[in-house]
């Protein structure tokens, strides 16, 4: 019965400081990878977006950069074959933020489907990585470039 209840105090003991650890190391981990731009909102709607180049997307993105990025511009959706209303399955995921003299390189991953009424797909995309530069001036950031691998 002594060693029983010896090993359970030792389990107790080593469980206490596993879980201690762990937790410093969380916090710690995040503490170390604050965003210095938050643009997941703003590219979100630019890929998304079948209302066009807007006033808000235009206070946080070059022109240019959302006709690259909007997915009714880059997928053929005029096309007579298919029919309207699109379903659209879209996935975005900041992957990470690289900060020099106030432009930071944002670097996220992106899956897109888009197929029309009939379920005949459109077009897609798997699993792409891409990345925005933002210049940041007098705490206000822009989205000047869109990098894709082709």
């Amino acid at each position: 019965m002594f060693i029983i209840k010896n090993n359970g105090k030792i389990f107790l003991i080593v469980l206490l400081v596993s879980v201690s650890i762990l937790t410093f190391c969380g916090k710690a981990y995040k503490s170390n990878h604050t965003k210095d731009v938050d643009i997941y909102d703003i590219v979100k709607e630019a890929f998304l977006t079948d209302k066009g180049y807007s006033e808000k997307l235009s206070k946080h993105m070059s022109q240019e950069v959302f006709k690259y990025t909007n997915i009714y511009n880059a997928y053929n959706v005029n096309s007579p074959e298919y029919t309207k209303p699109f379903k659209v399955s879209f996935g975005l995921k900041e992957d990470s933020q690289k900060t020099e003299d106030n432009i930071t390189y944002v670097k996220m991953t992106y899956s897109v489907t888009i197929m029309d009424s009939q379920n005949k797909i459109i077009g897609g995309s798997a699993g792409v990585p891409i990345t925005f530069t933002v210049k940041t001036i007098d705490g206000e950031w822009y989205i000047t470039e869109k990098e894709e691998a082709a």
